[in-house]
Parts: structure tokens; sequence; C-alpha cells
């Protein structure tokens, strides 16, 4: 019998639920959902519409809560590849302890510390690359106690860039070097700078549709739910015709606003590509983009024009199975991106329990 993992992606706009299955072959997508999280709710109201919302997913789609894998993300997870001494595994830990204090912007009784090896100098002089973890602990304990009261205890507890990561690496094994991935998420957006076989560069940048929708708000006057509703149905428009229940010049003002909403998120993307190029003698060949931001219109021409590369949307499920009469191939390409992060949390399996 095929393991089960489920994916569980609390964001700050919508929880995802993805579910694969283990077997000898590929993984296959058994389960899929998301539901948005309502506006404008903070502290313990928004901490009870989540807690519902993953009962929810519980009751109404089978979603095993001992098999939850789940994960953080945003500018309070710090994620570096970093070089030390080769050392045993026991002087390892202290001396990383004391070395991340170096890559972090909190104290280190603030924040809860992991890394991962990546390779390993062989003799004595030789460094060690390491992939290092810091996550506050506030994000952690909150992030925990809404899973404890929705019945959930994950077996795992990821960081979501390194989810993001483990799809692509996945869905994309031909294309791991020099390779951009930008997940644009509602209120951050967390871009991974990829050499070979792990990430070069993680950061998680202060970009999201959140703030694309308030400078819409703002311009036209109306609330935030008007405008969401508007940058869905416009985007970034090249041409200007007359829109149905929309004046081209109005049109043209969201599409205005969305470029300038970019235009910081741009100068990082930027300001990264040419840190890789000066540290690695080469340059990023393409980017792929997934989160809700990547359907926005004709964003992906947009970016590619902005950054000079080809842009292209990220799909997790190219290579997991699924059965076509419960998952449209269609929907899956055109939704998948959505899915990225919860499809690379599911991507891990949980031992039989």
């Amino acid at each position: 019998m095929a393991r089960v993992s489920v994916g569980l992606e609390v964001g700050a706009a919508v929880v995802k639920m993805v579910e694969l299955a283990h077997g000898k072959k590929a993984p296959r997508l058994t389960k899929l959902a998301r539901v948005e999280i309502p506006p404008g709710l903070e502290g313990d109201d928004r901490k009870s519409a989540i807690i519902k919302i993953i009962k929810s997913l519980v009751a109404d789609h089978g979603m095993n809560p001992r098999r939850v894998i789940s994960g953080v993300g945003g500018e309070s997870v710090i994620v570096r590849r970093i070089m030390v001494p080769t050392m045993p595994d026991e002087e390892l830990t202290q001396a990383l302890r004391w070395q991340a204090e170096e890559y972090l912007p909190y104290s280190l009784d603030e924040v809860y510390l992991d890394f991962h090896v990546l390779g390993r100098g062989k003799k004595t002089g030789d460094e060690t690359s390491v992939m290092l973890v810091g996550v506050k602990k506030e994000t952690v304990d909150i992030h925990l106690d809404i899973l404890k009261k929705a019945g959930i205890i994950p077996q795992i507890l990821d960081a979501n860039a390194l989810a993001l990561f483990n799809i692509f690496e996945f869905s994309h094994p031909q294309e791991l070097e020099d390779i951009a991935v930008v997940e644009m998420g509602h209120s951050t957006t967390c871009l991974l700078i990829l050499e070979g076989e792990c990430p070069f560069l993680v950061r998680n940048l202060n970009f999201g549709g959140l703030h694309i929708t308030r400078a819409i708000a703002e311009k036209l006057g109306v609330d935030y739910s008007r405008a969401n509703q508007l940058k869905e149905e416009h985007g970034l428009r090249i041409e200007q015709p007359e829109g149905e229940g929309v004046s081209s010049d109005t049109a043209a003002e969201i599409s205005d606003q969305i470029k300038k909403c970019m235009r910081d998120l741009i100068n990082e993307i930027l300001h990264s590509l040419d840190y890789y190029s000066s540290q690695k003698g080469k340059k990023i060949k393409k980017i792929f983009i997934s989160g809700g931001s990547a359907y926005l219109n004709n964003v992906s021409g947009f970016l590619s024009g902005a950054l000079g590369l080809p842009v292209e949307r990220h799909n997790p499920f190219v290579r997991i199975g699924h059965n076509p009469r419960r998952f449209s191939p269609d929907y899956l390409e055109k939704e998948g991106s959505f899915f990225a992060v919860g499809s690379g949390l599911a991507l891990r399996e949980v031992a039989r329990i």
C-alpha cells in the first residue's frame, strides 16, 4: 500500500492542501484543495478562521491529520548557504551556532536553528558546504499552535523555500543549472537561484499580491475586494481596448499600478542575478514563476521584458501522476502554480505510523 503525505501550506491569504501517494513509481496526486482566508482578519480572529478551515479540510476532503507536512515562510525564515571548515559532526553543530549570528538578523535566543550538510570536504583545510535555516521561534510556535488546535500534529515542519526547491528539482530535473525560481505570494515573494542540485541563494522579499491590490484600491478609490477583482480581471495590459464594464482608461490605470508595484521586485531580482553573476562568472538562463501573482494577465511577458530573460510559469505537477477524470490536465496546467509549495511539502514521505 502506497504511503500518503499531505502538504499543508498556511499562507497569508489561502490555506492549500496537496496529498500525494508514494509508491514504487512516481508520486501520484490523490487530493487537492485551497480555501481562502477571509480578508481583513487579524490576531485571534484570523487564527480561529484558519483553524476552522483546516478542520473543514479534514472533514470535507478526508485529509489525514497524521500524515501532514507543513511549512513556514516569509521574512522570519532565513535560509543561507554557507561554507565552514571541515570538522566532525559534534563540533559542526556548535560551530554553526556561533557562526549563525553573522547571518541571522535576530539573536539566537529568538530563533530555532537547523542545518543540512550539502557537501563535505575530505581532508583538513577543505571546506564543508552547509544549508543553514533559522526561523523565529514566535513564527513556529504560532504555526504549531494553530495546527494543534485544528487537530493536526505535523510529522515534519519544513521551510517553504526548501519545499519550493524540492518540487522544482523534481519537476524540472534537467533545468537546475543557472535558473531562478520566483514564488509570488500574497504578502511576500520567495526568490531562489539554483546552482545544480542545491540553491545558491534564497531570499524572502517584501512584495506580494496584497501590495498590488492595495495600490489599485487607493488609486481608483474602491474597496479591497473590488480592487482585487479588477486586478485579476485585467492584469497588465499591452493594448487598451474598451473593456466590458470598465473603461480603457481604468484598465490602463490598473496596469500602470501593477507595473509600479513590481518595480521594486524587479530591482531586487536584478540585484540578485547580478550577485550570482559576480560570484560565479556566469548568468541566469531562465526564470520560473509561481504563486497567485503568476496568473496576472501578461505578467510573464512583462517580467521577461524587464529582466531580459525568458520567464515561464512553473507547473509542479508535470511529473506527478494523476487520474485525469479527477484532476483535469488543463486545470493542473492552468492552476498548478498555486500549489508549488504545498506540492513540495507533500513530496517528502512520512514514515508509516
